[in-house]
């Protein structure tokens, strides 16, 4: 994991996202598993992990949605995809991704 994401989840975020999980699941923006894997660790880089798990499940949601309605290439998504997973943490992405979804703010 890159030393950019763990530099963005200080012990005061982690509060703050553990403190949000009822609400972040009924939502829909973090299921029941996810919410109970990031309750269940005090390990910081564990922490970290499923938080990158989760950007990345919810990126390719997105992305699959942009390669359907012509947006980007397939090949891109893979790569895009492949950078978060390896913890790039792109706004970038995420503000295009919005621009070219409108309404999908999850």
């Amino acid at each position: 994991m890159s030393d950019d994401l763990r530099s963005q989840i200080g012990p005061r975020k982690r509060a703050q996202l553990v403190k949000g999980l009822d609400r972040m699941v009924a939502s829909g923006r973090v299921t029941e598993s996810e919410a109970e894997r990031l309750r269940a660790t005090d390990d910081p880089g564990a922490f970290e992990t499923a938080v990158q798990d989760i950007r990345v499940r919810h990126a390719g949601a997105k992305l699959k949605a942009a390669v359907d309605g012509g947006h980007m290439t397939q090949a891109e998504a893979n790569a895009n995809l492949e950078r978060l997973r390896s913890g790039d943490h792109m706004q970038s992405l995420r503000a295009y991704l919005r621009k070219i979804l409108p309404g999908d703010r999850k």
